[in-house]
């Protein structure tokens, strides 16, 4: 973090025109209550059920804020977070779009290592280089990602990615105890690919088609949505996992755990679908932006 923040001292310049904005402080409290609420009521839902007190009251009470948040939005003169920006169908879209996969991504994140450690039985350094490969093919592809979406528009981009994920995510369903680890391996380089080559194309097209003094509010909408998912797709990934081979365990015995994992992984794959469907229906060929920004 020192490293960079001397980089960023050293090599960021202003790009969008200085707004004399107010920090709304009732709007900042009311979005970590609306988000932190929603989040943590979800999380728990897996351990502690609807009903109760630890899910029940934080998605309540996010529930409630969120409806006090973007009420005062649409009132205020100069919002802390102008979501009539949502009413440009593009940027909804990739929004949308961000969050299931973020909600994916962040799924598989955190299963990676379970599978490895807890699972198989290896050592957390084993565990590291199993996912090594993954995190390389993401920083390989990212770069040019930008190109390929510059060139061919985020159609292509989009659903080329989209079904990389669903292919990554079913092949983690057929693993077994006795499958090497270098296919897991190189599922997950797969799946870091496909995710690679999505986020910043969504972020940049969705943000394309928003007038460009709003950017930064689209920005921070976009951000903040799909961190919530990615949030919620771990507990929910996880909570799947366990529910799964606590259920399973007379059945399966030994194998209740990778059971478990598998189910996990075969819903991460129909998050994946859904992605891919969004990238066939919800994208129009060869859009990269709009005339009609909002």
């Amino acid at each position: 973090m020192a490293i960079s923040f001397v980089l960023s001292l050293l090599v960021f310049e202003d790009i969008l025109e200085l707004q004399d904005k107010k920090f709304d402080v009732i709007s900042f409290i009311g979005s970590i209550f609306t988000f932190g609420g929603i989040t943590l009521g979800i999380g728990n839902i897996s351990s502690f059920g609807l009903a109760s007190i630890q899910a029940g009251v934080p998605l309540l009470i996010g529930v409630v804020s969120s409806v006090f948040f973007v009420m005062r939005q649409l009132n205020l003169e100069h919002p802390f977070l102008d979501i009539k920006i949502f009413c440009n169908r593009s940027y909804t879209v990739s929004v949308i779009s961000s969050m299931v996969l973020y909600f994916v991504m962040m799924g598989s994140s955190v299963m990676m290592p379970l599978y490895v450690q807890s699972i198989m039985g290896y050592s957390a350094v084993m565990s590291g280089l199993v996912t090594l490969p993954g995190s390389l093919a993401t920083t390989i592809v990212s770069p040019f990602a930008g190109r390929i979406y510059d060139k061919f528009g985020i159609k292509k981009i989009f659903v080329v990615g989209s079904a990389i994920l669903v292919f990554s995510n079913i092949g983690m369903y057929f693993l077994s105890m006795s499958t090497p680890l270098w296919v897991a391996a190189a599922l997950n380089v797969a799946r870091n690919i496909s995710i690679g080559s999505l986020m910043m194309p969504l972020l940049t097209w969705g943000t394309s088609h928003i007038n460009i003094s709003k950017v930064a509010d689209a920005s921070s909408l976009l951000t903040s949505f799909r961190t919530i998912a990615g949030s919620i797709g771990s507990a929910v990934f996880v909570g799947i996992m366990t529910a799964v081979s606590t259920s399973s365990a007379a059945y399966y015995g030994d194998n209740a755990p990778i059971h478990g994992m598998n189910v996990a992984f075969l819903y991460m794959a129909l998050g994946s679908v859904i992605l891919l469907l969004i990238s066939v229906f919800g994208v129009r060929k060869n859009e990269t932006s709009s005339a009609n920004n909002v």
